[in-house]
């Protein structure tokens, strides 16, 4: 997929995504903060976030999509978010995108947030965001999509499995040799509610929940959910 994540990405307006995280993030923490950001894909929100905030590393479980970055100054660390290598303290963590939802089963959400809670500072913040059902019905609309990047091709099928909530992305990537592969990306849509109750056995507390991009309060029948949260101390 780090072959043609950026066409496939192309209509995010990383810019105002960025803006919305600096100006959630300024009412709990300052500029010079030590700031993590989990799952960072090829680093395009981090390159944005990292001249705001200086003190910056990106991680992301796939080496592949990381190198696509070329970016010299921004730090850049391969790592899986439920087994954190990092011993000093952050005072801002950052999971975009859902990227929380491709934790597919409770018991690697529960291992994320116990990681995150033991690298963050006392004042500290973290902020991550979850795509709710809606969003995963509304996508079913637009099952279908087909772009090229760099002369290699790919065609999406999106799929939302009612029962299991499974919502799976089926790609099909040809390269100019004629050479085919097949990915199937998994994203399990857990309930609003679930976040608060797993939160509350991991040592966090939720500070707000937003209806993402804005400050009001977030609804189960929202697209996408953004949550701040805190240590308990």
């Amino acid at each position: 997929m780090s072959d043609v994540y950026n066409q496939l990405m192309s209509k995010v307006d990383y810019k105002f995504w960025a803006n919305y995280l600096i100006k959630l993030s300024s009412l709990y923490i300052k500029k010079n903060s030590k700031v993590l950001e989990l799952a960072a894909g090829n680093c395009t929100l981090a390159e944005i976030l990292s001249n705001h905030f200086t003190d910056y590393i990106a991680t992301d479980i796939s080496l592949s999509m990381l190198k696509k970055n070329k970016s010299k100054s921004l730090k850049k660390i391969c790592c899986d978010m439920t087994l954190i290598p990092f011993k000093i303290k952050f005072d801002l963590i950052i999971c975009a995108f859902d990227s929380v939802n491709y934790l597919t089963n409770k018991k690697l959400i529960s291992k994320l947030f116990l990681e995150v809670q033991k690298i963050l500072s006392d004042d500290g913040i973290i902020l991550f965001d979850a795509a709710l059902e809606r969003n995963s019905i509304k996508h079913q609309k637009f099952a279908m999509k087909s772009g090229q990047q760099n002369s290699v091709i790919f065609n999406r099928q999106s799929i939302y499995l009612h029962s299991s909530r499974i919502h799976k992305n089926i790609f099909e990537i040809i390269y100019p040799d004629g050479k085919k592969v097949r990915e199937v990306h998994r994203q399990k849509i857990y309930p609003l509610e679930y976040y608060f109750d797993v939160l509350e056995k991991s040592g966090l507390y939720v500070v707000e929940c937003f209806n993402a991009f804005t400050f009001r309060d977030c609804k189960p029948n929202d697209l996408r959910a953004q949550f701040v949260l805190k240590r308990k101390i």
